[in-house]
């Protein structure tokens, strides 16, 4: 399959995955903010007009955003099979000051009625995409209240059968906080196997989400940032490299000890084929 990890079109973070699968078929993984929809049309139009599988992981604009715009100002032009997700409880809270609560209203409001086929997705759930398989590892919890919004993302493993008869396993994390991630821990203790992949999406655009033991159940061998430059380096409007709030600089290092290569997008989308087992 080949994936494409989006550069962000904002300055804003945000998180666009777009697969394509042996015979053609696309599955995309959230999209971003708003202002990358032009850029996400384009490189669905690319690549035949029609999302079969479209994965949402949270209601965070940084991530739905696409969705929601598109949702609103109908392409004719674009098709899309099935949207999965998992929503908040109608009683979630969050427990952040700056919480985005207007984020999951307005996401509701679509799903309220939406214009595309929508999904409520279980721990459990298998989709088939024409060689590849998307399991859900793990859902809202409603017993996890209050929570922060990235504690509400769904973990979704992406399974590419290949030609010569291998896999490709490929963990998508959303913007998993630390709670989630030892949850995800505890749901599967008894077979961590089940967590196994070579590729892993780095949980809140690589810093604040998970902790390194979930990346060491996972053992990745490629690990895709889904980071603007500015947190890549940490560095704050006009501040020196590392001198910002955030963790990305730690977990860059986790990474490195483990020894995974990072797929990044500092100046242009990044295009992954794991057919050649290769990336830039």
């Amino acid at each position: 399959m080949k994936i494409t990890l989006m550069h962000n079109n904002t300055f804003e973070q945000m998180m666009g995955i777009i697969i394509v699968t042996k015979n053609g078929k696309v599955i995309a993984v959230d999209g971003g903010t708003c202002g990358d929809t032009p850029e996400f049309k384009r490189l669905i139009a690319e690549r035949g007009g029609k999302i079969d599988l479209w994965l949402l992981t949270h209601p965070h604009h940084d991530h739905h955003g696409v969705f929601v715009e598109l949702s609103k100002n109908k392409d004719s032009d674009l098709k899309v099979g099935k949207v999965c997700y998992s929503p908040a409880g109608k009683d979630f809270v969050s427990n952040e000051p700056n919480g985005l609560m207007k984020d999951i209203e307005q996401l509701n409001a679509i799903m309220a009625n939406p214009f595309y086929n929508t999904v409520v997705v279980n721990k459990g759930d298998k989709f088939e995409v024409d060689n590849v398989t998307v399991d859900v590892l793990r859902v809202v919890n409603p017993a996890m209240n209050p929570a922060t919004i990235n504690d509400l993302s769904v973990v979704y493993r992406i399974t590419e059968k290949k030609d010569d008869g291998t896999e490709f396993r490929f963990m998508i994390l959303g913007d998993l906080y630390v709670p989630g991630g030892r949850e995800l821990l505890e749901l599967y203790k008894d077979n961590l196997s089940e967590l196994k992949a070579d590729a892993v999406q780095m949980a809140h655009h690589g810093q604040n989400g998970v902790e390194r033991n979930v990346y060491d159940a996972i053992g990745a061998k490629y690990t895709f940032w889904a980071t603007p430059d500015w947190l890549w380096t940490n560095t704050p409007g006009g501040g020196a490299p590392g001198t910002g709030p955030w963790q990305t600089l730690e977990v860059r290092k986790w990474m490195e000890e483990m020894g995974a290569e990072a797929i990044t997008v500092l100046t242009q989308n990044a295009e992954f084929d794991t057919q050649s087992i290769g990336g830039k």
